[in-house]
């Protein structure tokens, strides 16, 4: 098996995804909102539960999730709110996500990217459902802590709703909303 070497320079960028915070956070002014960082954390461990649940092993998944949103270190994370087109944003994340396979020397980073924007593996379609509950529950801390940032967080649950693809996925976001329907979050 030939030896990879290890690029310095691609871990000194995407550590940088620890420091940046959500788009989504910020503009709905959260105080120290999570990072892109800590998202990637929480839905790897979501999408990793998932693949438990639907008889799937865990690890396969992890690896695939933890560089789901590693381009964003260099296209920005683009929100629905940003006034960026979905193509445009889909081709600045390529570029970016083929820069770090070229500076890491790691060719599975831009395959991975295009398998998850494909949504056809079961990894990309559970990994797509784990991304997008991971912000419910958030949402619900940010509630917790924040009650006056409430209202400003409900357009959440709607746009995770229309973009779910598992039965694990929605059975996941009916038990998440009760959650955030009970008045006392």
């Amino acid at each position: 098996m030939a030896q990879h070497f290890v690029a310095p320079e691609f871990h000194l960028l995407v550590t940088e995804l620890k420091e940046t915070p959500r788009t989504g956070w910020v503009k709905r002014g959260i105080p120290n909102p999570e990072s892109i960082g800590d998202h990637t954390f929480s839905s790897t461990l979501l999408a990793c539960d998932f693949a438990r649940a639907v008889g799937r092993d865990p690890q396969e998944i992890s690896y695939f999730m933890q560089n789901h949103d590693q381009p964003e270190v260099k296209a920005g994370d683009v929100s629905p709110h940003c006034g960026v087109s979905a193509g445009e944003k889909e081709k600045r994340e390529i570029e970016a996500a083929q820069y770090l396979a070229d500076l890491s020397g790691n060719p599975l980073i831009i395959s991975m990217f295009l398998e998850y924007q494909d949504k056809q593996t079961w990894r990309a379609k559970i990994g797509n459902d784990a991304d997008k509950l991971d912000p419910l529950t958030q949402a619900i801390r940010y509630a917790r802590l924040y009650p006056e940032k409430r209202e400003a967080l409900e357009d959440f649950w709607p746009y995770a709703h229309d973009r779910l693809i598992t039965d694990v996925g929605f059975r996941y976001f009916d038990n998440v909303h009760k959650i955030w329907e009970k008045p006392s979050i």
